[in-house]
């Protein structure tokens, strides 16, 4: 009987993140079409083929369903790191990189919805997780390996880190910087406070790289026209 028990349950698990993920794209899908401020609950329920009560039950309103979005994005984010094996200096870069591509590969959906919703990118509650924890943890293998000061705190410098990258987001989601301006101020976000914190055998090549990505010779990207 209890393993019967169990075996429901189980499948009313899956059941429950399969609508999840299916109220989730819908929304996403709409939202690209027709912009957010365009698209009702109800229009979500529809293209998901649930009732609106259900969307409520499952995720909350429409700002829910917006930190839902973005909690997708995060766990992509998850996946792809774990497919690669950077530690330390390099898992920080490489988590900028991939978030940025992330964001700049879906463009349409994910300026509006950052710039909407803000809260997203500081309020972790709302994501069920510490969202500078990928730079922390980054920060204290950095600091394992000898690239950064012992003097340093390592949740600190992880956590700027990751505040320089919010700036860099939430200027691209404005459309004041285009993508490759974007992709360039997460990486100086990361090696600007890196070089400062870095151990004398380490430093040398972290400013070596930080100069140039502040280097003028190739042409940045023009920021996107708004209309």
């Amino acid at each position: 009987m209890e393993s019967i028990l169990m075996s429901s349950t189980a499948l009313r698990d899956r059941g429950k993140a399969r609508r999840q993920a299916e109220i989730v794209a819908a929304a996403a899908d709409l939202w690209r079409e027709h912009g957010i401020e365009n698209v009702s609950l109800n229009q979500i329920a529809a293209a998901a083929e649930v009732a609106p009560q259900t969307i409520y039950n499952l995720i909350g309103g429409l700002e829910a369903v917006g930190f839902a979005v973005i909690k997708r994005a995060l766990v992509q984010l998850d996946e792809a790191l774990n497919a690669r094996a950077a530690t330390g200096i390099e898992l920080a870069l490489e988590s900028a990189r991939i978030s940025a591509e992330l964001y700049t590969g879906d463009a349409k959906l994910y300026r509006q919805l950052l710039v909407r919703i803000p809260r997203v990118l500081f309020d972790g509650t709302h994501l069920g997780r510490d969202i500078a924890e990928i730079p922390i943890l980054a920060m204290t293998q950095a600091q394992a390996d000898g690239e950064i000061s012992a003097g340093v705190d390592p949740e600190r410098l992880g956590r700027a880190i990751y505040a320089g990258y919010l700036g860099a987001l939430y200027e691209w989601a404005c459309g004041d910087s285009g993508d490759a301006d974007f992709l360039r101020a997460a990486e100086i976000a990361i090696l600007a406070p890196l070089a400062a914190c870095a151990t004398d055998a380490a430093r040398p090549a972290l400013t070596a790289r930080l100069f140039e990505c502040l280097s003028r010779n190739d042409a940045m990207s023009r920021p996107v026209e708004k209309g």
